[in-house]
Formats: structure tokens, C-alpha cells, sequence
């Protein structure tokens, strides 16, 4: 009775030790931000478009959402050869509208009210917090393939990509 014990709680020492070992690879880790960060919004110098949304006109301007990176200003004072001339950086930012030199945007879970009587310079005016529900769909690194972790849209806002170790990745672009 003494060996089949001391058999059963070997058997169980072996067995409760034995793990998967955790696979290790490279590919892509979500950059987080906070939806309470209102340093990068600001007014940038114009860039390439990438990912496009909402198109708003006002005045002799046009407004193009850059999903959830920010709005495109394009001076169209003249049709026949618009000018892009800034790039508002507002991370998270999907919707929009302009009413009187105010812009109303959302970062993903606030309505940010910012002052854009001066496109060159941009300020927030107000926060209006928790006004939206945040998007739990997937996101995924654009133009990529390999292993990737998974967003999480609680740890924050997607800001970008980072390549990194990974440790038993779950997510998968073929």
C-alpha cells in the first residue's frame, strides 16, 4: 500500500509539472495609449493618406477622418487644385463635425470639443468624457502577415504597431 501511494504521488508530481512549452516568436504587439491623453492632439504638417473615413466641407475647406488617427485639412479654395495643408492629430478619432470655427470630435470614448478658428494651431476647448461606447471589434496590423498579439480595446486606444517577442500569440494573418 506504501509503494502504490508513494506510485500515485509520483505519477501526480510528473504529471502536474508537466506544461506545454510556451511557444516564442516575433511579430507585432498593439502600442496602447490613454483615452485621458490629450497631448498629441495638435496640428501637424500635412501627410499621405493611409486609411480614409468621414469627408466633412466647411468654407473653402474639406476635412478627411484618417480612422483613428486624425482629420486631413485640404484648402479647396481653388477645385481645380486643392491643397492639403495640415493634419490634425486626434488619436482614437472616427466621427466629426464643424460648427462655427468648433470642431466636435470623438477620441474613441470622449467628444472632444477643440477650437480651430486658427488650423494652424489647434486647442482644446472641452472634454466631454465617456460619451461613447468603445468599439470592441478587431483590429488588425494593415499590410502585414505573421503573428500578432490581439488588440484589447480596454487597455486603451490602438495607437500603432511594434515589433516584439511574442509568447504564445494567438492572432494570425496569413
Amino acid at each position: 500500500m506504501k509503494s502504490l501511494t508513494q506510485f500515485i504521488l509520483l505519477i501526480t508530481i510528473v504529471i502536474s509539472s508537466c506544461t506545454p512549452d510556451d511557444v516564442v516568436t516575433d511579430g507585432l504587439a498593439p502600442i496602447y495609449g490613454s483615452f485621458d491623453d490629450f497631448s498629441t492632439l495638435k496640428t501637424e504638417a500635412a501627410k499621405p493618406y493611409d486609411n480614409l473615413g468621414k469627408i466633412v466641407t466647411s468654407g473653402n475647406y474639406i476635412y478627411i477622418n484618417e480612422i483613428n488617427k486624425g482629420i486631413h485639412v485640404i484648402n479647396n479654395t481653388n477645385p481645380a487644385n486643392p491643397v492639403i495643408e495640415y493634419f490634425w492629430n486626434i488619436i482614437g478619432n472616427r466621427e466629426f463635425t464643424i460648427n462655427d470655427g468648433v470642431l466636435y470630435a470623438d477620441n474613441g470614448k470622449h467628444l472632444l470639443v477643440i477650437d480651430i478658428s486658427n488650423p494652424g494651431s489647434i486647442a482644446l476647448i472641452k472634454v466631454i468624457r465617456d460619451q461613447y461606447e468603445v468599439e470592441l471589434k478587431e483590429e488588425y496590423p494593415l499590410d502585414y502577415t505573421g503573428w500578432f498579439d490581439c488588440y484589447k480595446p480596454e487597455q486603451g486606444l490602438l495607437l500603432g504597431w511594434e515589433t516584439k517577442e511574442l509568447t504564445n500569440p494567438i492572432c494570425r494573418i496569413d
